[in-house]
């Protein structure tokens, strides 16, 4: 399993799956082994591996045995990573006879041929399967050299694929050689390579994958490598196929799928950034650190501090903020009884009055917001358009939300002023509006549908506002009578205690996030009268929770086993995605009781995202840009004549696929039109 341990109990290899999988197995060996061994030897010539579509009328003939075939593997080799600045240069594609075809991409142009405009329409073809791996990539060099949106249809993705079925599993592997931590969360490799000796038995080379694909003549063996590259990818497509069926994902494989062009425009389009006014924050912000840190110091030096001299450095008798010692030998001079400086225990100090470690957090913050983001952006702006251009990936988080670096988006802070002056950073072209759209409490709308609570979805069915409501039922006021700060606090309980939070943490969070003041007996009431008041939130609660003794059989493969079933801890979004958990040692689970709370409510936002993000895609004018997703949120850029259209139409997207998806709850959004992100 390429390294990876899987402990999950209770094995079933069932015959028929084994003895079936072995048949495929050979299937795959037939097609797959004109190229083992010494491929470029005499007695293999290079016809074996793959077809030079050398000439117009070559790569026209090949297009034509894909229309005919139905699917194709497809891959490309290229100059570089960046498809702004970057070129496609070979075009691999594969048949399922095992046929290879290899199209040197400038030759074909300078014979007047147009390769990446057909590979653009062969993309939009949905009676044609395209199979790749890491899709994404490719599809972006081959949207790049269009002057058009393409309609991408009936794609495949084998990495996607494989993700989906590993469903978020992580194991536990020793670290031998670690000093502290003993053990280190492992999860399995989804790279071609990986997936190819996992499910065929095939060690890739990976020998020329760095190698000059800009050179002015390609090498034979650059392009027996590319060769088997697309070889692997049909024989991986029936095997993941299978896969999915047998753990009933295939609905969620075709929502990555469907989504997977979206995320090619965000990325390529980019997000517009003020770089003048970035460059002013991060110069304000890098200001207000270094009062922070000089104020830390000084408070430190005069209570006695003097920081211990430490190898390979300048010595200086001042605290480091940065340094987790000296932050805990200070702290604990000062008769702290803390073992970590990380946030939770700090915010506990500044919870309980300790200013310096309050003062420590906001440091960290500004300069985070000054470095790791503002600095980091103007950095990272693409020099071909001046726009920032994160990377997404869809299944990097095990509960199957969006994660993004380079940089990260998600991490763009929302709330308060700090939050909206840095997304004011983020403003429209000229003659361009921002389309912003939020799902309206989705969260609270997720689980009133996973738990099935009465009184939740008549509130939304009511259009009631549930932050009232809750307030109102905690205090025995008229809903009518709640107050602003009332609302706040009740906004606390209800995104908290709907993921199983305790009486302790729910008064530390009501005054970190919302500013509230709360005391324990206050915290504990609010705790008894929200689940007095949404009862089926309790059962569902206790539901998951049982789930940790019903583990159920979740399907797997590999090459010498074939397909087997083995037992896991397994929960499911409202639409089927699954997330499974491995064991530690002596049978217990890794899954933790938040992560069973948490799991199906972060899935199904997940799930719905995409699907409205699928959607909205495909009913865009090609003048209209996907430029962002965050969390709930999705950015458009669309001309100022087209905005309050598109606004329209984001709303009735959202409104229409979530209502379907949480039915009978139904669900709204908050859109704006815009200048800048911020507002």
């Amino acid at each position: 399993m390429s390294g990876v341990i899987l402990w999950l109990p209770g094995e079933t290899a069932l015959a028929p799956l084994v003895e079936k999988s072995i048949l495929k197995k050979r299937s795959s060996q037939a097609i797959l082994s004109q190229d083992q061994g010494e491929v470029l030897s005499n007695s293999v010539p290079l016809s074996h591996v793959y077809i030079e579509a050398d000439t117009p009328q070559a790569w026209k003939d090949a297009l034509q045995e894909i229309r005919a075939a139905g699917i194709c593997g497809l891959d490309l080799e290229t100059t570089g990573l960046d498809p702004l600045s970057s070129r496609a240069r070979l075009c691999q594609l594969s048949l399922p006879s095992g046929r290879v075809y290899v199209a040197d991409l400038w030759e074909l142009g300078r014979e007047g041929a147009s390769p990446l405009q057909d590979l653009g329409q062969l993309s939009e073809r949905s009676d044609i399967k395209k199979v790749g791996h890491n899709l994404k990539f490719d599809l972006s060099f081959i949207q790049a050299s269009q002057n058009r949106r393409l309609k991408m249809s009936n794609l495949f993705d084998t990495m996607l694929a494989s993700q989906v079925c590993w469903a978020g599993y992580d194991s536990l592997q020793r670290a031998d050689k670690a000093t502290k931590n003993f053990w280190k969360t492992k999860t399995p490799e989804q790279s071609l390579k990986a997936l190819a000796e996992r499910h065929l038995g095939i060690s890739l080379s990976k020998e020329f994958q760095a190698s000059n694909w800009g050179a002015d003549t390609l090498s034979p063996e650059q392009k027996v490598y590319a060769a088997k590259d697309v070889k692997v990818l049909l024989p991986l497509h029936e095997i993941l196929m299978e896969l999915l069926q047998k753990n009933k994902l295939e609905h969620i494989a075709e929502l990555e799928f469907t989504a997977l062009p979206s995320v090619i425009e965000m990325e390529l389009t980019g997000l517009p950034l003020d770089t003048q006014a970035c460059r002013s924050l991060m110069e304000q912000k890098k200001t207000q650190a270094q009062v922070l840190l000089q104020k830390l110091q000084a408070e430190a030096q005069k209570a006695g501090f003097e920081a211990r001299r430490k190898k390979g450095t300048k010595y200086s008798p001042l605290l480091n903020p940065a340094s987790s010692q000296d932050v805990l030998v200070f702290l604990q001079a000062q008769g702290y009884d803390i073992s970590s400086t990380g946030e939770a225990a700090l915010k506990e100090l500044a919870f309980n009055g300790c200013s310096w470690a309050g003062d420590l957090l906001q440091y960290r913050k500004t300069s985070k917001q000054a470095n790791d983001f503002l600095e980091k952006w103007l950095l990272k702006l693409s020099p071909i358009d001046n726009r920032l251009h994160g990377q997404y990936f869809q299944l990097s988080t095990r509960a199957g939300r969006f994660s993004s670096r380079e940089p990260n988006i998600q991490q763009v802070p929302k709330r308060g002023e700090e939050g909206l002056a840095i997304r004011r950073l983020f403003r429209a072209p000229p003659g361009k509006k921002l389309v912003k759209a939020d799902l309206s409490g989705i969260e609270l709308r997720i689980m009133a549908r996973l738990s099935q609570d009465k009184t939740m979805i008549e509130a939304f069915q009511a259009g009631q506002d549930l932050h009232k409501l809750t307030a109102s039922k905690i205090s025995g006021l008229p809903i009518e009578q709640i107050t602003k700060a009332q609302r706040q606090g009740a906004k606390a309980v209800n995104f908290l205690l709907i993921y199983g939070g305790q009486p302790e943490l729910l008064q530390k969070r009501a005054k970190e996030t919302y500013g509230v003041d709360m005391s324990l007996e206050e915290a504990k009431e609010a705790h008894r009268k929200f689940f007095q008041t949404y009862p089926e939130v309790a059962a569902f609660h206790e539901k998951q929770r049982t789930l940790k003794r019903l583990p159920k059989n979740h399907y797997l493969h590999n090459y010498e086993k074939g397909f087997y079933s083995r037992q896991a801890v397994t929960t499911q979004t409202i639409s089927g995605r699954k997330r499974i958990w491995g064991q530690r040692e002596y049978g217990y689970t890794l899954a933790s009781i938040n992560q069973l709370y948490n799991s199906p409510s972060q899935g199904t936002g997940a799930d719905l995202l995409k699907a409205i993000m699928g959607e909205v895609y495909s009913s865009l004018p090609d003048e209209v840009k996907m430029i962002g997703s965050v969390h709930d949120e999705l950015i458009l850029e669309a001309p100022e004549a087209l905005a309050q259209d598109m606004a329209s139409l984001l709303l009735g997207i959202m409104r229409r696929v979530g209502s379907e998806l949480l039915s009978p709850v139904p669900v709204d959004a908050e859109v704006e039109v815009l200048d800048s992100w911020g507002g």
